[in-house]
């Protein structure tokens, strides 16, 4: 059954021969839909397509599911972290999908991904003994895919292949989840809404969508045109259809939390995520980062975020170091520079609160207001606050300030070691530091600042 809309039949096609892609912009923003009184909501692709980062060659059976369990921890009886999907296509995929399933979880409900065929569709009713309720199924939406990838002959056929399964599905009792890959490089209205008019009849209204900003293409501008401009692209979706969309976007230009934000406000009920945006190439939308401007935008629904270092270091142990400047998970209460590190020193008695912390740490189940690294951008506020911990840490009353006669040697000190050894002959400065110095150098700084015979404090 093909819709009765007109799908067009020339080639759309988005070829820059490699170039950056060009956003046009249109005179008039996007119009923001109705308000939507339902919750919008958030669901995990950690597993699947997290699980395709090319820097680990696998996600380990144990680790997957202490993953979930850190997630229902997370969601913490919100329900705002609807779901998490996996694969079903290996032995290991069917033994965590089952361990999954026995866990019994309300949230984040257990859905999968398969591929769209009916096949498919059976062999995941079988071996979750019907107990998966929801699967995703790819439908490739531009005609990059749909003629260069899948070589269809017509669009015509391409939504006669997608349908199969979708239906297959509904006789399962599973509600299909159709995966829309590439749709901003899609034909939209030759295409993408004749395809969800004619799913949408066919399922009696029953299926779901997933609008996939496939290569990144996607941006958060209002302004921007179809079908990269992620506000226009969901407004008109919705707007059109009234299908309960979801976005899934990649972070090639460092835009998939900003697209993310975007296709909620403008009317995608879900948005998909992977924790520290494991992913293909640049990776998904991040789950932590998502969580945050959740609370931002929606308030906070009560999600236990003390549980993020725990996950943070379950990645990191099994999977892939986090990168270190990571936003939310990452050491992002550390600095260097002085005029930072003073800041935050100071930060505690401030009447006007933080001064160099967007939030407090404690909020994401870090203790520490603050770590201080002495560096070559160090002042003396970080070494006073290092020596004062170390002096806490033996029990000792001393405690420097940033007017210390010792403070301002060691500080000079400090400088000393990264300017290295001036050779005017080479006019180089050669033997210069390149390390961090660690909080016992600078205590025996102190030390031997102080005279101390041995150059050691108590």
């Amino acid at each position: 059954m093909v819709t009765k809309d007109k799908i067009n039949a020339e080639r759309v096609y988005y070829n820059y021969e490699g170039r950056m892609p060009p956003v046009q912009l249109e005179s008039a923003p996007a119009p923001l839909p109705v308000a939507d009184t339902e919750p919008r909501l958030i669901t995990d692709t950690t597993l699947r397509d997290g699980a395709q980062d090319s820097r680990f060659p696998l996600f380990p059976n144990e680790a997957r599911l202490r993953y979930v369990d850190l997630l229902h921890q997370l969601d913490n009886g919100s329900g705002r972290i609807h779901a998490i999907e996996t694969f079903i296509y290996q032995k290991r995929d069917l033994w965590v999908l089952d361990k999954l399933l026995e866990r019994g979880y309300e949230f984040p409900r257990i859905t999968t991904w398969i591929r769209a065929t009916p096949r498919d569709v059976k062999e995941l009713y079988e071996a979750s003994q019907g107990r998966v309720k929801e699967t995703g199924m790819l439908a490739s939406s531009s005609d990059h895919h749909i003629f260069d990838k899948l070589g269809y002959r017509s669009k015509e056929e391409a939504i006669e292949k997608y349908l199969r399964p979708v239906l297959t599905a509904c006789e399962y009792g599973i509600t299909p989840r159709v995966h829309l890959e590439d749709t901003t490089r899609a034909d939209i209205f030759g295409w993408v809404i004749p395809f969800i008019h004619t799913v949408l009849e066919a399922t009696e209204g029953r299926a779901k969508f997933r609008i996939c900003d496939t290569i990144g293409w996607g941006v958060p501008d209002p302004y921007a045109a179809m079908p990269q401009g992620i506000p226009r692209l969901i407004t008109t979706l919705y707007g059109e259809t009234g299908a309960e969309l979801e976005f899934h976007g990649h972070n090639d230009f460092g835009l998939a939390t900003a697209n993310s934000l975007a296709a909620w406000r403008y009317g995608c009920r879900k948005v998909n995520v992977a924790f520290a945006g494991l992913g293909e190439r640049t990776g998904n939308t991040s789950l932590e980062q998502m969580l945050a401007g959740y609370i931002r935008i929606y308030g906070d629904p009560g999600f236990d975020l003390s549980v993020l270092p725990e996950m943070t270091a379950l990645v990191e142990e099994r999977l892939t170091p986090v990168p270190h400047n990571a936003p939310i998970i990452g050491e992002v209460f550390t600095t260097q520079a002085g005029i930072h590190q003073a800041g935050v020193a100071r930060q505690a008695a401030a009447p006007g609160g933080l001064i160099y912390l967007a939030y407090d740490p404690s909020l994401v189940g870090r203790k520490e207001a603050g770590r201080n690294l002495i560096g070559a951008m160090s002042g003396a506020e970080g070494i006073v606050a290092i020596l004062n911990a170390e002096a806490q840490q033996r029990g000792l009353e001393a405690r420097f300030s940033a007017t210390s006669r010792v403070v301002k040697e060691i500080y000079d000190r400090v400088q000393e070691a990264y300017d290295g050894e001036y050779d005017p002959a080479a006019d180089r400065w050669l033997n210069y530091r390149t390390t961090f110095f660690t909080a016992g150098e600078i205590w025996q700084t102190a030390a031997r600042a102080l005279g101390l015979e041995g150059g050691a404090l108590p």
